[in-house]
């Protein structure tokens, strides 16, 4: 990952908190998986996520310092890390591994990360992905670089298709589910944009959620690696 998108992290983490989520998000992630015991986190952010797991054991990396700081603060065992160059875990450590929002930041750079991925879970383990759901409108024309009402903090950060993700898993011999799921979500520091900026967004943006309120904004792959 760029050192720009890891520094504008430290930037956005300068408080408390990362983001914040409704208790009914956090319950529908922690539930994905029902029996983790080891279990890592990629991209934990301020360990908010990380922090709602009934697991064994949690750890968590981040490419932000100031978000493996938080996340430490918060019980995870958090460290500074970037899967894109290896990570600091021996090979099958981990029965679970949850990513949440992490690869849309990557610019499409997905092969080392899910091969790193694969090497520290063990077999028989589950993967646990969920990612803006390029298929609905409202969030993919949000998230596109160059759109004119984006409100993603990174310029490059389009929503994924689950069809674009798939074949790293397929190939690797994982037996994949693929559902929608809706989860809220709030970046607590909003100044990434101009405050007028924002304003004249506002009711583009407020006009689509509204649209397609009803339609799933992420989708979730479960991905069993074999035994």
């Amino acid at each position: 990952m760029k050192r720009a998108q890891s520094a504008l992290f430290d930037r956005l983490a300068a408080g408390d908190r990362l983001y914040t989520y409704p208790q009914e998000s956090l319950d529908k992630l922690n539930a994905l998986v029902p029996a983790k015991g080891r279990t890592l986190d990629v991209g934990c952010g301020d360990g908010t996520i990380p922090e709602c797991f009934d697991a064994d054991f949690t750890a968590g990396f981040d490419v932000s310092f100031r978000c493996a700081q938080l996340a430490r603060s918060r019980g995870i065992r958090a460290a500074v890390a970037d899967a894109a160059n290896g990570l600091p875990y021996a090979d099958e450590t981990f029965d679970t591994i949850y990513c949440v929002d992490v690869l849309h930041h990557l610019e499409q750079r997905w092969e080392p990360v899910f091969a790193e991925l694969n090497r520290v879970l063990r077999p028989g383990g589950t993967l646990a992905i969920v990612e803006p759901d390029a298929r609905n409108p409202f969030v993919r024309w949000t998230q596109a670089p160059g759109s004119p009402i984006r409100v993603a903090p990174y310029d490059n950060e389009p929503a994924i298709d689950p069809a674009e993700l798939t074949p790293f898993l397929e190939r690797r011999g994982y037996e994949l589910t693929v559902r929608p799921i809706h989860i809220e979500g709030e970046q607590v520091e909003r100044s990434v944009f101009p405050l007028w900026q924002r304003l004249a967004k506002a009711p583009f943006t407020l006009a689509l959620a509204f649209q397609y309120r009803n339609q799933p904004n992420k989708f979730v792959i479960l991905a069993r690696k074999q035994d």
